[in-house]
């Protein structure tokens, strides 16, 4: 069952290329229903949680730092982890957004590891620094770092999400549909996938004008001459399969720098391809990152069953 949040005012439950039945319930209902499937996972208090901070996870490479969240008992088996990613147009940000107590921004690793995931939120190159495909190595990095040090933080490598907004969005996208380049390295795919507002199709939004300036610093360019096929490979559209991974994208129908027709393009894609799940919300008068800076409040919930489901529940016999 998916509910799919169209409005902050409605609901209304729709088929989004799912094998999973529909109904429809009150908004309210909703958000207690959803909440009910989280407090039935366990939730755990803030002093059973351990945090360590700016853990180096990349040798010679200055920004690709990791804060890592976690509970403090052991469980006796290893548990699911979360790759938190953060946005800002690949030119901007920092891990410490999705690192807070108090007033945490909806993502936050402590959140994920109250419910019993090992969480990551970590900082990568900027397009200032290095261009594309600096900072999608860097994410593909922290995976591989995650998968090579499971045994000493009790993490299971073959259950791994990742979660971003805006640019984050993108990347984490790119972490989840990306096929592999080498079979040399512990894998750097991930097996869930969320998007808030990240972007789909770099070429299209650049020629639309959407966000030009920030997409050409981050491609290194316009995509003309052999830059055209770089941009092909640094967008989610390019990997449209029955491949992908379970996938929750979030995008707001008035956004102004992520077009929301992209993204129904996109879905409608992946249910022409195959895939199976894939959850498609779609907000009605929202605006950019309906989740994490608009704070939809029934997103949150949203998101964690979401990982809770694809993650927690898939290792179940």
């Amino acid at each position: 069952m998916e509910l799919n949040m169209l409005g902050n005012n409605s609901l209304n439950i729709t088929s989004t290329h799912h094998c999973r039945s529909t109904i429809a319930l009150a908004p309210g209902f909703a958000l207690a229903f959803a909440c009910w499937l989280l407090a039935a996972s366990g939730v755990l208090g803030d002093d059973e949680i351990t945090l360590v901070r700016d853990i180096s996870y990349r040798d010679g490479v200055k920004a690709c730092t990791m804060d890592l969240a976690m509970p403090k008992k052991n469980s006796g088996t290893p548990r699911p982890a979360i790759l938190v990613i953060h946005g800002g147009g690949w030119l901007e940000g920092d891990k410490s957004s999705f690192v807070v107590s108090n007033n945490p921004m909806p993502g936050n690793i402590l959140a994920f590891a109250r419910l019993g995931f090992v969480a990551a939120a970590i900082n990568y190159r900027m397009s200032g620094e290095a261009p594309y495909p600096a900072a999608l190595e860097d994410c593909q990095c922290a995976v591989r770092w995650l998968r090579a040090h499971a045994k000493e933080y009790q993490l299971d490598a073959d259950q791994i999400g990742a979660y971003g907004n805006s640019a984050g969005g993108h990347l984490a996208l790119l972490l989840g549909m990306m096929p592999e380049q080498s079979s040399s390295e512990p894998s750097s795919r991930v097996q869930a996938a969320v998007s808030d507002s990240g972007p789909l199709d770099l070429t299209l939004q650049q020629r639309q004008n959407q966000l030009r300036t920030v997409i050409e610093k981050f491609m290194g360019g316009p995509p003309e001459g052999a830059r055209e096929a770089l941009y092909r490979r640094a967008s989610p559209v390019s990997y449209v399969s029955d491949k992908a991974p379970p996938l929750l994208l979030i995008y707001g129908v008035v956004d102004t720098q992520v077009d929301v027709t992209t993204a129904d393009r996109f879905v409608t894609a992946l249910g022409q391809a195959g895939c199976q799940d894939v959850s498609y919300f779609r907000l009605a008068n929202v605006d950019h990152c309906p989740h994490s800076l608009i704070r939809v409040p029934y997103l949150q919930a949203v998101v964690e069953q979401f990982f809770v489901r694809t993650l927690k529940r898939a290792r179940a016999p």
